[in-house]
């Protein structure tokens, strides 16, 4: 018969998987990058902050007494989004039975610019209960709006 000389199975002298091919690097880099920037990424996306959520239900009050509504349901809606807006800052337990002075006092001292006028706080408070408003109510809005626009930064996340 015919002999030949094979040689033996030959192995490689290094190991296959070390050093990993640059796509690997930028796979592990990127996975690293999505870890750390996970919570971040959730607590932003999950938490909206307190100041655009309140304007973008004022903006809906806003348009509902532009579309029609009555004066006196857009100061009770504006009243309402005030004191909400209230305890999610200071509390319940304190501030939800605030009235009269007592509650137009935490509002000034929430946000001291506020610029609401006397006469808007008297809509606000007393005259929204009347049959007939005679107030200012488009007055009232702006000067809402401006004093959400001034709400401290201290709190300003709510869980969605």
């Amino acid at each position: 018969m015919n002999e030949l000389e094979l040689r033996d199975i030959h192995l490689p002298d290094v190991s296959l998987w070390w050093p990993p091919a640059p796509g690997w690097w930028l796979l592990v880099l990127l996975l690293v990058l999505l870890t750390l920037a996970l919570p971040w990424l959730r607590r932003r996306y999950r938490h909206q902050p307190l100041s655009r959520l309140t304007l973008r239900e004022f903006e809906l009050i806003r348009e509902a007494h532009a579309d029609g509504q009555s004066a006196q349901a857009t100061v009770s809606q504006v009243a309402c989004l005030l004191r909400r807006v209230l305890i999610s800052y200071r509390g319940r337990e304190r501030h939800a039975a605030s009235t009269g002075e007592d509650w137009l006092a935490e509002l000034e001292q929430l946000a001291p610019r506020h610029g609401f006028s006397d006469d808007q706080l008297r809509l606000l408070t007393r005259d929204r209960y009347r049959a007939q408003l005679d107030g200012d109510v488009d007055g009232l809005l702006q000067a809402c709006e401006k004093w959400i626009r001034n709400l401290p930064r201290e709190r300003n996340h709510v869980s969605a």
